[in-house]
């Protein structure tokens, strides 16, 4: 399974699953996925697009029946992904969109594997920064290089 499938199952799992009591938590196989995403929704939906949160959903379904099949079978169990054509070289890469500093525009944005949702940033009441085309396998350098950039742009206090 490509590091950015499991990176974007994981962190789906880690935030719809947090609003989880430790009693609801010990076994996420027996859960009912769809009540667990409707409280996520009640809870923290207003920060996120109806389409992220159905992203959400499919990536916890498929890691919990990835989970309950390795629990089931562990020697035999192969990950439900679905495969693709590897890129020959010569086509052109997908590449990152910048950092959007207000209110996200409905401009074509790529999609894909690799990017990640429009990720809201609170920084002051009623002013709130969205930040979009983030990978899911975003490195600490590659962060403190966007953070450095963004710190350039503050005023001195």
């Amino acid at each position: 399974m490509a590091k950015a499938t499991v990176a974007a199952r994981k962190a789906a799992a880690a935030k719809v699953l947090s609003i989880l009591s430790e009693d609801e938590a010990t076994d996420v196989t027996k859960l009912n996925l769809d009540d667990v995403m409707r409280r996520f929704s009640n809870l923290q939906g207003r920060s996120y697009s109806p389409g992220s949160l159905s992203t959400y959903l499919s990536r916890l379904k498929s890691a919990v029946d990835d989970f309950g099949s390795y629990l089931e079978n562990p020697l035999g169990f192969k990950p439900s992904v679905q495969s693709r054509e590897r890129r020959k070289n010569d086509q052109k890469k997908e590449t990152s969109t910048p950092i959007i500093l207000e209110e996200p525009s409905t401009e074509r944005q790529p999609k894909g594997p690799l990017f990640s949702s429009i990720l809201p940033i609170p920084i002051r009441p009623n002013i709130t920064v969205f930040v979009q085309g983030l990978p899911y396998d975003l490195t600490e350098s590659e962060a403190t290089k966007i953070a450095n950039v963004v710190r350039a742009m503050a005023m001195p206090t």
